[in-house]
């Protein structure tokens, strides 16, 4: 019977260094004879993160219930996926995840719970920094 992968998570706030410690994670888990992979958020290969990417680009304008609402559908978008790569043993590393969903969308006033029904990593890593600016 295969192992089953984890889904592991980096949170915080923008270039405080997630993407380096997921890759790095990465790196070490494959380099010790396991398989993970790196699922960045938002993904703007998939149709709403391409929506996203013009919208981020100004190219776009998105009331804010839409925006928060084409996040999370960027996340259904690998849905699929991420249960795949898990279920064949393989570790999900994701570089954000809902819980940026919920942070802003608190911070704008929203209900918590618009982010609900997503997977439940594991592993959760928040990176809290001093802000350089």
């Amino acid at each position: 019977m295969v192992r089953r992968g984890a889904l592991i998570v980096f949170e915080g706030l923008d270039r405080s260094g997630k993407s380096t410690q997921a890759k790095r994670l990465m790196d070490k888990i494959n380099a010790s004879g396991g398989r993970a992979v790196i699922l960045p958020f938002p993904d703007r290969k998939e149709p709403f993160g391409q929506v996203i990417d013009r919208y981020l680009r100004k190219e776009i304008d998105l009331c804010e219930r839409a925006l928060h609402l084409a996040f999370s559908a960027n996340r259904w978008e690998k849905a699929a996926l991420i249960e795949e790569k898990i279920a064949a043993g393989v570790d999900v590393i994701c570089d954000r995840y809902c819980f940026s969903g919920v942070a802003y969308s608190i911070a704008k006033g929203k209900e918590r719970n618009v982010s609900d029904g997503f997977h439940i990593g594991i592993i959760y890593w928040v990176i809290d920094l001093a802000a350089l600016y």
